[in-house]
């Protein structure tokens, strides 16, 4: 039997829809941090979305694994999607860690969210439970990231790991509103994650 610990990524986020940079960004954090594997961590009601309409979760959930498939070290995870009330990062880092102890989790960000997580629901508990793996998705300052990372392990004894990755101006909200307007977003998502999109008329 194994008996080293599993390095396991989490990938949350509303994927609404998943797009090309949430695939870098995972292979990024997954090949720099040396992770096991990646888990596409869909939130059922994250607390800073909620004004924002977000796709049924089926639609969500297919689309994640076209995107994910063929990746064997990408899996997808409904581990929020079977929890009621608002989603947090916190708790459910909390639940896997007692739930799996044996595991080491990877808290996977971008740069605008990493600093802002001080701001986040008990932001102690997420660093508690899981290294951040920050990664400056939007050309987010290497120095500032660095010099925030002290802050963060002076005050919370966080663990955070800079992750490297080419700069690439995506959002799923530039997404939505490119197809709303009857707009092609194909050079922005995974080929079967367009056809899908195309097939059900998600965001039309």
């Amino acid at each position: 039997m194994n008996s080293f610990p599993s390095r396991i990524g989490i990938m949350g986020g509303t994927f609404n829809p998943v797009h090309i940079a949430h695939i870098s960004m995972a292979e990024a954090a997954y090949r720099q941090a040396g992770l096991d594997k990646v888990l596409f961590m869909p939130s059922k009601n994250p607390p800073h979305k909620q004004d924002i309409s977000i796709i049924p979760e089926k639609h969500r959930k297919a689309m994640i694994k076209l995107a994910i498939r063929g990746i064997p070290y990408f899996e997808y995870s409904d581990f929020e999607f079977q929890r009621e009330g608002t989603t947090y990062s916190a708790k459910t880092l909390e639940l896997l860690y007692h739930l799996h102890p044996e595991n080491r989790y990877y808290f996977i960000m971008g740069g605008d969210s990493f600093f802002q997580i001080e701001n986040w629901y008990k932001p102690e508990k997420i660093m508690e439970f899981a290294t951040l793996l920050a990664i400056s998705r939007n050309g987010s300052d290497k120095e500032q990231m660095l010099a925030y990372s002290k802050i963060l392990k002076e005050k919370y004894n966080a663990k955070v790991i800079l992750v490297d990755m080419p700069r690439m101006d995506i959002s799923s909200s530039s997404i939505r509103k490119l197809i709303s307007s009857g707009e092609n977003a194909a050079k922005y998502l995974p080929h079967k994650v367009w056809e899908y999109i195309k097939d059900n008329r998600c965001y039309m």
